[in-house]
């Protein structure tokens, strides 16, 4: 068995039970590209966003302020970080971007920030999302 496999092996059997296990239920809405009137330069919505209907998904969640760096250098308050398995992700035909709304005992959130984690290989094992509270 080579470390790839042996990785895997311990994911499924051992740490994918344990995410399970401390993770909550949390309600993914994606932006519904269809509904949602887009700037064609930008790609950005020019109108309301429409979203998805909700899809409960396992979660892991650390509701916390903290300050994000993104990428270009632009630093940005955040209200957190929610960590998804990808492959229940993929199952449930979920595509977790930015813009997308979380809404976690009665809270909705804004994913502001997307990012891949604990990759094996070519394949990546969870996402993790940064994101902002949403303002009524």
């Amino acid at each position: 068995m080579g470390l790839k496999q042996g990785v895997k092996a311990a994911w499924d059997k051992a740490l994918s039970p344990l995410f399970e296990e401390f993770s909550a239920e949390v309600l993914v809405q994606s932006v519904d590209t269809a509904s949602t009137t887009v700037d064609p330069l930008y790609g950005e919505p020019v109108a309301e966003k429409q979203f998805t209907d909700p899809v409960p998904v396992r979660a892991r969640l650390k509701l916390e302020k903290d300050r994000l760096v993104l990428p270009g250098g632009e630093d940005i308050e955040i209200d957190g970080r929610i960590t998804v398995r990808s492959d229940e992700l993929e199952a449930l035909g979920i595509s977790l971007e930015i813009g997308s709304r979380l809404t976690f005992q009665s809270e909705r959130y804004t994913v502001v920030h997307r990012e891949a984690r604990a990759e094996l290989g070519e394949e990546f094992l969870l996402v993790r999302v940064a994101v902002v509270k949403e303002t009524t």
